[in-house]
């Protein structure tokens, strides 16, 4: 089974992720994953936004994530592009997983899983909400954003939300508006035992 972690910029996703890898669950981080797509797809990478992409190290590309975010920032048909060879990428190492594991649990956390076609690999998705000026003061305070860096976050993913899409999979809605690990824990492991995955014993 796999089981798409996601939510808005500093919904608390992460933190979810976290509390289920300490549990014992294998969470891929989508985000840390595309960085290895970069590098297993250098040539593609290169092709897109040339040599400033990266640079070689020891034989191995070292892709400049920071170069690269600035040039699909200015041209969004280099960001279209750019995931026009990253989520395939993704969605084969995905696939490849669930074939060599059919009764094992995956949770794959990534903010833009519903533009990565997710319900083409995925299972049910588990949807970290909080409302926006929760999650703004969040990042103004973990980030030293302001409300204007913040709201250009808010622009990029507004395919995140599923109030506006559908992931097209059954969908599970953790509220994390209130950072209260104990009520954050109660409702993350109610909803593993409703997907019927809870791990051992718990009130």
């Amino acid at each position: 089974m796999v089981i798409g972690l996601t939510g808005k910029s500093c919904s608390g996703k992460n933190y979810v992720g976290d509390m289920l890898t300490q549990e014992g669950f294998l969470v891929w981080d989508a985000d840390r994953m595309c960085h290895d797509g970069l590098i297993e797809n250098k040539d593609a990478i290169i092709s897109l936004f040339g040599e400033k992409a990266g640079t070689e190290k020891d034989g191995v590309f070292v892709p400049d994530r920071r170069e690269i975010g600035r040039m699909v920032f200015a041209d969004p048909a280099k960001r279209t592009a750019l995931e026009g060879v990253l989520y395939p990428w993704l969605e084969k190492k995905v696939l490849q997983w669930k074939k060599a594991n059919p009764d094992g649990v995956l949770f794959l956390n990534g903010a833009l899983l519903y533009r990565a076609g997710f319900s083409r690999i995925g299972d049910c998705v588990i949807y970290v909400d909080a409302d926006y000026e929760v999650r703004l003061g969040r990042a103004m305070k973990r980030d030293g954003v302001s409300r204007e860096v913040f709201d250009l976050r808010e622009k990029a993913q507004e395919d995140v939300d599923y109030r506006k899409v559908s992931y097209g999979l059954p969908l599970y809605i953790v509220a994390n508006n209130e950072f209260n690990l104990e009520n954050l824990r109660r409702q993350v492991f109610n909803i593993c035992d409703r997907i019927g995955i809870l791990k051992g014993n718990r009130d």
